[in-house]
């Protein structure tokens, strides 16, 4: 008998749960109104809906927790019921909904996309747009190293990822084929400046500059076998409308790209492209795409003496695939033909935070390369290496 009337308790309780469960409102935040600037206090909407048919009564704090991330750094503050008149019980209606605003300040270093979450009511995060403060508000403040007036400038939101960056060590044939690569772009006119008002074009034009490296990690003093150095000026189109349904993204890029591996003497190696590059993204089914890349180039003022043959090797084109979920598993190639023979390189990521949560943010990285012209300095020389390790741009 004491074993039923056990039983008749739990499910008793976990049926009480699955009601109170189904009781609790839905709550959306939503985003303040207007312009915003660093160091103001502002207002957030908190909806609570009712999913019920009948009336219910919370309360909400009238103070929680609350973490602003300005990209730079991320803060812990208050978010405090507004006004000292509002009551923080409130009666919902079957099927109806109620409202409570809640003010935070944020810091006064805030610019650009800020991020707001409440940190003990289950709701959604809001992004809000922020003007940087004036010189004035920032007198009398104590603010993080990097993001104070005196101590870093920048103009980092023309500063964005340009080609992949990763860290690969060197598996077959060995760590003497470690690998790594970083990569970015500069955008030359502010989109919001005098000249992009009157010409809106000339916000294409950039400055990108990316390094790849084979190291030697192998050997005794860790050498570098070769690095590739390839600044470049070029125009970028990102978005042209083509109207077709399965098209996700359209956009064309072409300039004028160096590089060379900085030796001198016979170890020299140095060429010059002309290029244009269409990019195409094309969406298969669910959450993935494929990303179609043809780089079509020419040489101009190729080095003569050292690697006057590079064309022989390298070709004309340099086609990138890839299929792709942008929140998961991503396959990129690239294949070059040339008159020696064809050349590929495959790369296998998978983000860290599928895996461990938010904990890491990196990309898992398998990759295979195949062909000549990895290197400058051995460009007519074929081979093969499996490389594993992890990157942060894919």
């Amino acid at each position: 008998m004491k074993r039923h009337v056990w039983c008749a308790v739990i499910l008793l309780t976990i049926l009480m749960a699955t009601i109170v469960r189904a009781a609790d409102p839905a709550m959306v935040l939503a985003p303040p109104q207007g312009p915003v600037q660093g160091g103001d206090t502002v207002v957030v909407d908190l909806y609570l809906h009712n999913n019920t048919d009948a009336a219910i009564t919370r309360e909400l704090p009238r103070s929680l927790p609350c973490r602003i991330a300005t990209g730079q750094s991320t803060v812990s503050v208050n978010a405090d019921l507004a006004g000292p008149e509002a009551d923080s019980r409130l009666s919902i209606p079957g099927r109806g909904f109620a409202k409570r605003q809640y003010s935070v300040t944020l810091p006064v270093y805030a610019t650009g996309a800020v991020r707001i979450i409440l940190e003990t009511i289950d709701t959604n995060p809001i992004i809000i747009q922020v003007e940087k403060a004036p010189s004035e508000a920032w007198e009398g403040q104590q603010v993080p190293l990097d993001e104070g007036p005196t101590m870093l400038q920048s103009f980092l939101e023309d500063l964005s990822v340009h080609e992949p960056m990763y860290f690969l060590l060197g598996v077959d044939p060995g760590l003497d084929q470690s690998k790594f690569q970083f990569s970015f772009k500069y955008r030359l006119f502010n989109p919001e400046g005098y000249l992009a008002e009157k010409a809106p074009w000339v916000t294409g034009f950039h400055l990108g500059y990316t390094q790849r490296s084979v190291w030697d990690l192998k050997g005794d003093s860790k050498p570098f076998e070769d690095t590739s150095y390839m600044p470049e000026a070029f125009y970028l189109l990102p978005k042209i409308d083509l109207n077709l349904a399965r098209i996700s993204a359209f956009g064309i890029q072409g300039g004028f790209q160096h590089e060379s591996n900085g030796k001198g003497g016979t170890d020299s190696r140095s060429t010059n492209y002309l290029y244009v590059k269409p990019i195409m993204g094309v969406h298969l089914a669910g959450p993935f795409h494929m990303k179609i890349a043809p780089k079509i180039y020419t040489y101009v003022e190729n080095e003569d003496e050292n690697n006057g043959d590079l064309a022989d090797y390298r070709g004309y084109v340099d086609l990138g695939v890839g299929i792709m979920d942008p929140e998961g598993i991503a396959l990129n190639s690239h294949l070059w033909w040339a008159r020696k023979g064809a050349s590929v390189q495959l790369d296998l990521t998978y983000p860290m935070t599928r895996l461990l949560g938010k904990s890491l943010n990196f990309y898992l990285q398998a990759q295979y390369f195949s062909g000549y012209a990895e290197t400058l300095i051995h460009y007519n020389e074929r081979h093969d290496a499996f490389r594993l390790g992890f990157s942060i741009v894919r």
